[in-house]
């Protein structure tokens, strides 16, 4: 591969600048873990516009600039990605719900969802309690448990699974 001045030119300047935006990233919220896909999202988007960087601006800033919207969006990302987690689940249970509700007598979808969790194991409990209840996200819920935050929302998805299960097979068994 031959190098040319602009290659050269942009390497040196995520050579000289990366610390400093890495810091910037992290500065702006973002969890650790993250930090180093958001910063190859920034120098991507650096690269893709390299001939746009404007003249009359110290490149750091521009790219400080790049970094910001970079972590807005993913901020952004995050959010609607937990809220649809839970208006799913409130979907698929008030779409069941609608279909068993003449089915039922004594059982309703949210008794039966009370139910479920309440013969979860106490640790996944208390997960779904902090994130849920108390409206904590996967990074905090990690430092409090020593855990890491992906590992914490793989834990919720998958308690997520198991209620969804047992909510289908409790009101399943109603119906029949």
């Amino acid at each position: 591969m031959v190098e040319t001045s602009d290659t050269v030119e942009f390497n040196t300047l995520v050579w000289r600048t990366q610390s400093r935006i890495r810091a910037f990233i992290a500065g702006m919220g973002t969890a650790a873990h993250e930090v180093d896909d958001l910063a190859q999202d920034v120098y991507l988007e650096v690269y893709r516009n390299f001939d746009k960087m404007p003249v009359d601006v110290v490149p750091e800033r521009w790219i400080k600039g790049i970094a910001k919207n970079v972590c807005l969006n993913h901020f952004r990302r995050s959010a609607r990605r937990g809220r649809l987690h839970r208006e799913a689940l409130a979907e698929i249970l008030a779409t069941t719900q609608g279909r068993l509700d003449p089915l039922m007598d004594t059982h309703s979808v949210s008794s039966v969802l009370s139910d479920c969790i309440a013969k979860l194991p106490s640790d996944q409990r208390r997960l779904i309690e902090l994130r849920y209840q108390e409206d904590h996200t996967s990074t905090t819920i990690g430092k409090r448990l020593n855990s890491t935050a992906d590992a914490i929302r793989m834990s919720l998805s998958r308690i997520r699974m198991a209620l969804k299960n047992c909510v289908i097979r409790t009101l399943a068994a109603t119906v029949e």
